[in-house]
This record gives C-alpha cells, structure tokens and sequence, in this order.
C-alpha cells in the first residue's frame, strides 16, 4: 500500500491550501480587478487637496539673559514653541484670521461629479447685506444664462427660480444681496454654480481641520505651519496671511501685560498732571489774589498796615480837630484862638487865608486905634475881613468833610485788614495743606514716571523678533490623494482579501483534495492515487493501451502491485469497485486497472453490476447490449453468450444489459455467485463495477463477494461526509477487505487539467471557454 508523501504544517493541509488556490484563480484575479478598479475610481473621483506651509523662527529674548541669569527647569524653547502653537490653533487668533482675510463667501461651480471651487476666478462676485443667520452656510445655486443675466434658486432645480440681471439686487427674506460678473465669465462655457455664505463658526471649524502647527526644531525655535485646501492657490494666500496676522498678533500678546500696565500708569499719569494742573492754578491765583506765596511776610505787613492805618486816623482826628476848632472860632470872632493853631497842617489855600484874616484882622485892630467904624478904610478892612471868614469857614467845612471821608476810608482799610489778618492762618493752612498736597502728588507723578519707565524697559528687554525663514510654497502637486499610495492600497487590499477568501473557501472546502486529508477522514488504508489526466477525456474511457507511460498508467500499475501486497494467496482475485455517488470515476479506475492487469499477461474480466445505468461498455467504445448482467441472472442468456472482447488482450467485459425492475433482488438470488464461480475458473482477476454505496444497496451486496473493495474517492469532488460512509461499512458492515483509491488527484506542479466524466450527469463534448474552466475550477 502507498504511503501518501502529502505535506502539512501546524494542522494546515498545504496540498489542498494549493489546490484551493489553485481553484480560486480566477475570484483572485477578480479580486484584484475590484481593488485596483476601486482604487483607480477613488483616484478618478477623489477631489486632489493640495497644501501650503511657511516656516516661522521664533526668537525671543529676556532681560534675565542679559542679567546672566539661567532658567532652570522645563526646557523654556519647549515651552516657547509649545505656547506659540496653542496661540496659533486658539479660537481666539482663528477669529483675527477671520476678520483680516476674506473669507466670507464661497464660490463653486457644479462639476459631474466634484464641485470645484473657484478662489479668486468666480464669473461672478456677491455683495450681500444678512437679515437672517439661517442662510448661512447653505448653498445658493447660480445658473448662468448669457453675459448678462442668470438665475437663481435655493434649491438646486437647474432651470428654475427667478431670472436677474448682473447689478441688480435680489430681494429675500433672509438676505438681500447684487451678483455683479467678473473677467472670468465666459459667455460661451456657461455652467451651474453656487455660492455661500460662510458662519463664524463654520470658518473657525474648516481652520482647526486643516490647520497644523508642529515645531520643527527646539533648539532653533522653528515651527511650520501648514493649511491643506482642495485649492492650492487658496493654501498658500491663506497661509501667507496666517504669517502675517501672527507676526503682529503675537507681538500684541507678548507685551498685552506690560501694554495694559504702561497705559494704567499713562492714565493715573493724566489724572495727577490734572491734580497738579489744579494746583498750580490754585496756586497762581492765590498769589494773584493775595499779592504774596508768603503769608507770614503777608502778616507782618498787614500789621504795619494797621499801624499806619491807625496813626494816619490820629492825624486826621487831631487835624479834625484843629479845623473844628477854627471854624468854631470863625464863627464866634474868636480870631485869637485861631492864632494859636499852627496852619501849616492845613492846605495851603486855608493857611494862607488864615494867615491874610490874621493879618487883616491885626490891621484892623490897629485902624479902629485911628479911626471909627464907620471910616471906610475900617469898613473896607473889615469887609474884607468877612469874606476871608465866609470863605475860609465853608473852605474849612469842606475839609472837615474830607477828613471825615478820608478818617472813614481808613477805618474801613483797617477793617479789612483786620479781617485778612483774621483770615490769614486759615489761607496759610490751607495753603499749607495744599502745597503738602501739591508735593505728594508731584512725587508720586515721579513714581509713576519711574514705574512707566521700568514697563517700557521691561517691554524692550522681552522682545518677539519672529521671522519667516520660508514664506508659504504653492503646492503643485496634490497630497491626497496620493496615486501611488491608493494604487498600493488596492494591491495589498487584492492580497488580503485573496487570501481571506482563500482561507474562508479553504474552511468551508468540504471536498478531499489531498491523500493526507483522505488519510485523516478515513479507516481504511489507502490503496493508492490515480492523477488528473492532462487532456479532457471521453466519460470512463480506456486510455492506459494508448499512453503506457503517462501518469495515469504508472499510479494503475502501483495500485496493481499494492493489490497483490493485499491478496496476496488468492491465485484468482475477484476486485469490486464502488463509491458513494456517481461521478467519482469507479467505471474508470475499474476498465483501466482491467486493462493494466491484463497487460501482465493476466485473464481480467470486468462486470458491469450498475444495472441502474452501465457505463462500462461506454469504456470501450460500444453500445449496451439486450444482453448481460441481469440477463445473465434470470437465466435468459448464459455468461459467454455475453461476454465481449476488447481491443485488449486478454481484457474482457459483460455489460450491464437491459436496466431490470429488480437489481438487488437479482444479487441476491444464486445465479450471481454462480457467475463468479465459473468466471473464476476462466479468469485471474474478476472486476465488478458495482453501483454507488451512497445511493443503493447493490454494491454492497457485490462487495461482499469480493476479496478486495476498492472504495474510489474522488479529489475536488467527493466531500468529506462521503468518508462517514466508507467508515459505517467498515464499522456495521465489518468490511475487512476495503481499501481507499483518490482518484483525479491534481498534479499541482504539472499544471491545471481534467477528464470531465462523470456517473449519473451528462458531460457534454462542447469545448469550454477558459473562463468557463476557471470558474468550474
């Protein structure tokens, strides 16, 4: 008996992991027709998104460094870079992006497939006025119509909406808004478009998705930053005004602290320069309105003022006086008191009429010693004498009274002396409290001053001196996606999913392919193999006479020795041939192994016990006779009226004959054990091709007849249920005498080929496609 020389490794039957693979040429071919055709439509239909970066360095400088001092710690590059970035990817700085670049509007066009949009080359531009934010972030379709008009809708209905003129606003509940056409329309490639508008929020999402900061080295400070857009052009000009906006965005940030002190100090600065103004000013009138900053030199003089005052008053009351004196005297005569006033304290018109009524009057007195009143030189005198009184009194009144007026000017001087002189303590405290004021608000402006100074310096000494070491490239070929990438994707795709559908087909495999599979499944020894014959043969045809040397014949040969390892002590040898169902190759295996054992110069006979449907004489090129087996056993015709040569000698048949009502009945009756008897006395070898097992008791019967079952399986057809058969007849039926032929084993290594025949379906003789045999493959 053969060993089988079948590899395996670790539990996986390697035979028929090849035979599988083998079988599943064409769904891995079909496999990677799908992969690769997926990927090459993902290619087709995947919109290219291109990418810009720009390469800053960040270098920022502190006084502690100047100062020589170290940071210890956390590495402070790190935590430079690591801040900048946060800075960049905060909503916060999103929002200056927003404000400074024009973002507000997108413009498609409507493709097949993609839609492709279209920064800075629109046909057309918007300008809108929003009413209602529910508009935003929706597409308004516009369909283009001539040069100068279009329409437009809300809903994509290509044809309908409302017609407009280019220039002429269009009116909505939620937003009005004027299309205005651009260089870029074309009046002979109309095509839909739309726009839209675009929320804060939808701008600050489309930022943080496409938007990467990533520190390029620590120890350089460099960051790259990089924004990918399905427009290239978009990229770049978008990046460049990141850059932009960052540079004096993040110098605003840098110093917000030291700003938001220094315009603090700028502000209490003001209010004091206010207070001190306040005081200056009060200052300034106060010496305005007090002639003196000096009130203790104030004070003194007020004092002499008073005393000045007081002794102007006594020579003005004493002169009073005098004056009262002479006017009394005027007016009683009394010239002689007159005398003794000194006029010189008067005005000079009063002391001189004094004097001249003195005289006069002494002139008179001497004139009364000569003559009489009546004498007119004394009248004349005296006359004269009067108006100098009447004259002199009134002058003297009206001195009188301006001594009185100016006596009452001096009281009232003193008066107010007297009250500054009260008020003057007060005004000095308070000018007091007022300079002390002045004083301290004039150091703390000092302060302050100092502090601003110690800010700014402060402001200088941390310094952002950011550069851009590459401004932002245009990307001209596209990331994503990329061709090569997805290309492989669809091979390594094609290979995994090959492979798990080869290993789920080799799972669900139910079929032996290899001896050492029939070896595991099966208890009875393996008599041999029989290969797949590389031509497409007729069903059970006789083919060892014509290829001696071909595979087929050498394995027939092997079983043949093995046969007589089994049997060894029969001289006659009666073979049964059987297998589950029909199509396993048993009328085969059973006309050729005939043939083979003939050819050793042995008499071999083959019975044709498949009264059901015979094939046997199909082996060798004949028609099924009205005689045979089931004549034979009802005693119509005896065996040698129905015995047949065949091209071979000593290889002879007895067909099957006409199909009986009864085919194990007839088995069974002792015509059929006569049969063998006297067969065995002409014949070496009796083989009996008998009926399926799997599928009628016939064979069975024949079986037990024999000296040897050869129970045929047949490889990539017989599934391994078919063995629990094989097993219960050596298990209930006792079989002792059974052994196991694989037939139409692959050879694996010599190529893919099959004889087609089958038991109980027809086989047609049309030539197959090479498609149809991959996929019976």
């Amino acid at each position: 008996m053969e060993n089988s020389n079948a590899s395996s490794y670790d539990g996986i039957d390697i035979d028929k992991g090849l035979d599988v693979l083998r079988k599943s040429v064409f769904w891995i071919l079909f496999i990677f027709f799908i992969t690769n055709l997926t990927a090459y439509l993902f290619i087709r239909w995947t919109k290219p998104l291109y990418e810009s970066s720009s390469e800053l360095k960040l270098d920022v400088e502190t006084n502690a460094s100047e100062l020589g001092l170290t940071t210890l710690g956390e590495n402070q590059n790190l935590n430079i870079i690591s801040g900048e970035i946060e800075l960049i990817r905060s909503k916060l700085f999103f929002n200056k992006v927003i404000e400074n670049f024009d973002l507000d509007i997108s413009y498609y066009t409507i493709g097949n497939v993609l839609d492709d949009e279209k920064y800075k080359t629109s046909p057309f531009v918007v300008e809108y006025d929003l009413k209602n934010n529910s508009v935003l972030d929706k597409k308004i379709f516009v369909d283009l119509i001539d040069e100068k008009s279009y329409r437009i809708n809300f809903n994509n209905n290509q044809g309908e909406g409302e017609m407009y003129q280019f220039g002429q606003p269009v009116m909505t509940e939620d937003v009005e808004f004027v299309v205005f056409a651009t260089e870029y329309l074309d009046p002979k490639a109309f095509s839909q478009h739309y726009f839209i508008l675009n929320s804060d929020e939808a701008l600050i999402r489309y930022l943080e998705n496409n938007l990467t900061v990533v520190p390029l080295n620590l120890n350089a400070n460099t960051i790259r930053i990089t924004l990918s857009d399905y427009n290239a052009l978009k990229a770049r000009d978008l990046v460049n005004a990141i850059d932009s906006i960052y540079l004096s965005y993040s110098q605003e940030e840098k110093n917000r602290e030291n700003i938001q002190k220094i315009n603090w100090l700028n502000n209490e600065l003001k209010n004091i320069e206010n207070q001190l103004e306040g005081f200056e000013d009060y200052f300034e009138n106060f010496t305005i309105e007090n002639r003196t900053n000096n009130l203790d030199a104030d004070l003194e003089r007020t004092i002499k003022f008073i005393n000045e005052i007081d002794s102007q008053r006594y020579e003005i009351t004493k002169m009073t006086a005098n004056a009262t004196a002479i006017l009394k005297s005027l007016e009683n005569n009394m010239l002689d008191v007159i005398a003794e006033i000194n006029p010189v304290q008067f005005p000079k018109f009063i002391s001189e009429s004094i004097e001249s009524l003195i005289k006069l009057s002494a002139e008179r007195d001497k004139l009364k010693l000569s003559y009489t009143e009546s004498t007119f030189a004394l009248t004349s005198i005296e006359e004269e004498i009067n108006n100098i009184k009447s004259n002199l009194i009134n002058q003297i009144k009206s001195l009188i009274s301006k001594y009185d007026a100016d006596l009452k000017d001096l009281q009232n001087q003193k008066a107010r002396l007297q009250k500054n002189f009260v008020e003057l303590p007060g005004k000095s405290t308070e000018y007091n409290k007022n300079q002390r004021y002045f004083e301290l608000y004039e150091e703390f402006y000092l302060s302050l001053m100092q502090s601003k100074a110690e800010y700014q310096i402060a402001q200088a000494g941390t310094t952002t001196q950011f550069k851009i070491l590459s401004s932002a490239t245009l990307g001209k070929t596209p990331i994503s996606p990329d061709k090569l990438i997805i290309h492989g994707i669809g091979l390594v795709a094609g290979l995994v999913f090959s492979f798990f559908f080869v290993g789920i087909r080799y799972l669900l495999h139910n079929k032996i392919s290899t001896i050492h599979e029939l070896e595991k499944l099966s208890n009875a020894p393996i008599l041999g193999h029989v290969p797949e014959e590389k031509e497409k043969l007729e069903n059970t045809a006789l083919v060892v006479d014509k290829k001696p040397k071909s595979a087929v014949s050498e394995s027939l040969r092997s079983i043949r020795t093995n046969i007589d390892f089994m049997v060894p002590k029969t001289p006659q040898k009666v073979i049964s041939v059987t297998s589950t169902v029909g199509g396993e190759g048993k009328t085969f295996v059973a006309v050729n192994l005939g043939a083979i054992i003939a050819l050793s110069k042995k008499k071999v006979i083959v019975l044709d016990l498949d009264m059901r449907k015979p094939r046997v004489h199909m082996s060798f090129g004949n028609e099924n006779p009205n005689q045979g087996i089931s004549t034979i056993l009802i005693n119509k015709h005896t065996y040698s009226e129905c015995i047949t040569k065949s091209r071979i000698e000593g290889l002879d048949y007895i067909s099957a004959g006409p199909t009986p009502p009864n085919p194990s009945e007839l088995l069974l009756n002792g015509e059929f054990d006569t049969l063998l008897m006297k067969l065995k006395t002409e014949y070496d070898v009796v083989i009996l091709d008998t009926p399926p097992v799997g599928l009628v008791t016939d064979g069975i019967l024949a079986m037990k007849k024999a000296d040897l079952a050869m129970y045929i399986v047949r490889a990539n057809y017989s599934q391994t249920a078919f063995m629990k058969t094989l097993n219960r007849l050596i298990s209930v039926n006792q079989f002792k005498n059974i052994a196991v032929v694989l037939n139409a084993l692959p050879l694996l290594r010599s190529g893919n080929y099959g004889y087609g025949y089958g038991y109980y379906e027809d086989q047609s003789d049309k030539p197959q496609s090479l498609i149809k045999k991959l996929i019976k493959k």
